[in-house]
């Protein structure tokens, strides 16, 4: 059997986007310095914590240009009337901060959030949305169940994190690459492909909006450390799209301490 390899560059443009201080730029930090080099993509505007991208080839769904971006709740641009009708994002990142006194915050970001889908006609359901609950190492934290009870009523993908410890950063970016990019393909609204030409500097389009990408060496300054390298390029390995079977339990089943024990019987068919 012949294997048909895709040599057309897609985009995938990703938003990490949540109350100011809850961490999106140390994730955008961790993640441009634990990315191997060769996949390294700079950009024109070189702050490393608020935009990066990279380039990202798996055997099934070919090769990617990832943008990712970090945008603090209330500094969004909405779109102007009769001039925009696609969205600047693909998939988004919802961060927030795990500590109690930052609670009101995360909730205005999360009406923020819901605000800006609106005004380009989107909700939380049908566009690729994780949520990751930073912080976990802080002293004064909310339980997990407690966050999800109010910031998650959807039961959209969520993890704990800790930017200080580097943990779940990852683990985040590797869910919403594997649910953005399989949105792409089933509703056929991939971004332009870029043909790769002989010059350093390739110009990729999205819809109307377009991103000056440089294939170069890294941003200076964010060299990857020693023994950082290894770990980032799990990033790399293919990213599958995690499977979500929504159930609802009604909350009179919970026990006293708000858990249930579920039992999920898989069969796996041909």
């Amino acid at each position: 059997m012949s294997t048909v390899t895709q040599t057309a560059t897609k985009t995938c443009r990703l938003l990490y986007y949540g109350p100011a201080g809850a961490g999106k730029r140390e994730n955008l930090r961790l993640i441009n310095r634990s990315l191997p080099p060769q996949h390294r993509l700079n950009l024109a505007s070189g702050d490393p914590e608020r935009q990066i991208a990279f380039r990202l080839k798996t055997e099934k769904d070919g090769e990617w240009q990832v943008l990712v971006q970090s945008i603090d709740a209330g500094m969004e641009k909405y779109p102007t009337a009769g001039l925009e009708n696609t969205p600047p994002f693909d998939g988004i990142i919802f961060v927030v901060s795990s500590c109690t006194n930052q609670l009101d915050h995360s909730l205005a970001a999360l009406e923020g959030l819901k605000g800006y889908l609106d005004s380009w006609n989107l909700d939380l359901m049908n566009v690729p949305v994780v949520i990751q609950y930073n912080g976990r190492d802080e002293s004064q934290m909310l339980p997990i169940d407690r966050l999800e009870s109010l910031l998650n009523p959807w039961g959209l993908l969520s993890f704990p994190a800790s930017s200080q410890r580097d943990e779940g950063i990852r683990e985040t970016l590797k869910s919403i690459l594997g649910l953005t990019v399989n949105h792409l393909k089933m509703n056929s609204v991939a971004p332009s492909a870029a043909r790769p030409n002989s010059s350093r500097q390739n110009k990729v389009k999205t819809a109307d909006k377009s991103l000056d990408l440089e294939y170069g060496p890294p941003i200076p300054g964010t060299d990857i450390p020693a023994g950082v390298d290894g770990s980032g390029k799990a990033i790399f390995n293919d990213t599958p799209t995690p499977l979500i079977l929504p159930v609802q339990i009604h909350r009179d089943m919970l026990d006293s301490d708000g858990k249930i024990n579920i039992l999920l019987e898989v069969e796996i068919i041909d």
